[in-house]
C-alpha cells in the first residue's frame, strides 16, 4: 500500500506540473508576447516593460506567440539607378527595423514566417523609396570631393521618412535607421567623372598658374624699380665723386703744366716704382721708356725762368 501511495504521489506532482506548464508562461526582456484566445490576439506584452512570470488558460483556449523584440538587420540589392541630372549610379542601402506593435503585426502576418515575409516587404518598400529619393539629387551629392557639398544624410533620412510612417501602420513595426552601404558607378559613368574630375583639377591648376604668373610679374616690377632707383642713385654719385676728381686733378695739372718734362719724368718713375715691386727681372728699352735713358744720358736740364738764375725743378 505504502509503495502505490509514492506513486500516486509522483503522478501528482508530475500531473501539478505540466498543468503550470499550460498556464503559466515567462516572458523576456528581449521577447514581445501575445496571448491569442481561440485565435483572437489579444494585447501584446513587451518584455521591456513587463517582463517575468505571466499565466493563462490552457491550450486549445490559449495559445502563445512569441516575438523577438531585438532590432532586425537587411540590404536591399545593389542596383542602377539615374540621379537627377541623369547620371547612372549603383547604390545599396541598409535598413535597421523592430516590431513595435505587436498586434498589428500579428493581424497583418498569419504564416510562421512573420519576421522573414516582413523584411520581404519591407525590402520592396525600401528598394523603391532608395530610387525615388536618389532620383531628385544630382550625383554630386552623393560622390563629391568637396565634403561640403555632400547631402549623404539628408538622402538617407529622405528615404526613412518615405517608409517608416507606412511601416508602422501597415505591418506594426519601426524602422530605426536607414543608411546607404555602397556606392559604385558604371564603367561608363567612371570615366565621365573621372574627365570632369581632371577638367575640374586643369582649372584650378590654370588659376594658380595665373594667380602665380601675377604675383611674379609683380615682384619683378617692384625689382626692375628697385634696380633703376639703385641704378640712378648710385650713377648721380658716381658722376659727383668724377666731378671731385675731376676738379681736384685741376689742381695738379695747373702744377704740372708749369714743368711738363719734370711732371713726366714723375710719372715715369712712378710707373718704374710700381712695375718692379715684386723682384721681376725685366730688360729695360729706353726706345720704349724714355725714363730709362736717364741712366744713360742723365737727367735732362730743367728749364730756368728768366727772371731766376737758378734751376728750378
Amino acid at each position: 500500500m505504502r509503495k502505490h501511495g509514492w506513486i500516486v504521489f509522483l503522478l501528482t506532482v508530475v500531473v501539478v506540473l505540466m498543468l503550470f506548464y499550460t498556464v503559466a508562461y515567462t516572458v523576456s526582456y528581449r521577447q514581445t508576447t501575445i496571448v491569442t484566445t481561440f485565435g483572437d490576439a489579444g494585447d501584446a506584452i513587451y518584455g521591456k516593460d513587463n517582463a517575468g512570470l505571466h499565466w493563462k488558460w490552457p491550450w486549445p483556449v490559449q495559445r502563445l506567440v512569441r516575438y523577438d523584440a531585438r532590432k532586425f538587420v537587411f540590404e536591399d540589392t545593389y542596383n542602377e539607378m539615374f540621379t537627377n541630372d541623369k547620371q547612372n549610379i549603383l547604390a545599396s542601402v541598409f535598413c535597421v527595423w523592430r516590431i513595435k506593435d505587436a498586434n498589428v503585426f500579428i493581424d497583418t502576418f498569419k504564416g510562421r514566417t512573420k519576421e522573414k515575409d516582413c523584411e520581404e516587404r519591407l525590402r520592396t518598400r525600401l528598394l523603391n523609396a532608395k530610387g525615388n529619393v536618389i532620383s531628385r539629387h544630382p550625383l554630386a551629392h552623393l560622390i563629391n570631393t568637396d565634403s561640403s557639398k555632400m547631402q549623404m544624410a539628408v538622402i538617407e533620412k529622405e528615404i526613412l521618412d518615405k517608409i517608416s510612417q507606412s511601416a508602422m501602420t501597415d505591418y506594426g513595426v519601426e524602422i530605426v535607421t536607414v543608411g546607404i552601404k555602397s556606392l559604385g558607378l558604371p564603367p561608363e559613368v567612371t570615366k565621365e567623372v573621372i574627365k570632369n574630375m581632371q577638367a575640374e583639377r586643369k582649372t584650378q591648376a590654370d588659376a594658380y598658374r595665373a594667380s602665380g604668373k601675377a604675383v611674379a610679374d609683380t615682384i619683378r616690377e617692384r625689382a626692375q624699380t628697385a634696380r633703376d632707383q639703385i641704378l640712378a642713385f648710385t650713377s648721380n654719385k658716381a658722376e659727383a665723386i668724377k666731378a671731385e676728381g675731376d676738379k681736384a686733378a685741376a689742381e695738379y695739372y695747373k702744377k704740372f703744366r708749369e714743368n711738363e718734362e719734370f711732371a713726366m719724368f714723375l710719372r715715369e718713375m712712378k710707373f718704374m716704382v710700381e712695375t718692379l715691386r715684386q723682384n721681376s727681372e725685366i730688360v729695360l728699352d729706353a726706345s720704349m721708356l724714355r725714363c730709362i735713358g736717364y741712366f744713360k744720358d742723365g737727367v735732362p736740364d730743367i728749364p730756368v725762368k728768366k727772371n731766376d738764375s737758378k734751376k728750378a725743378w
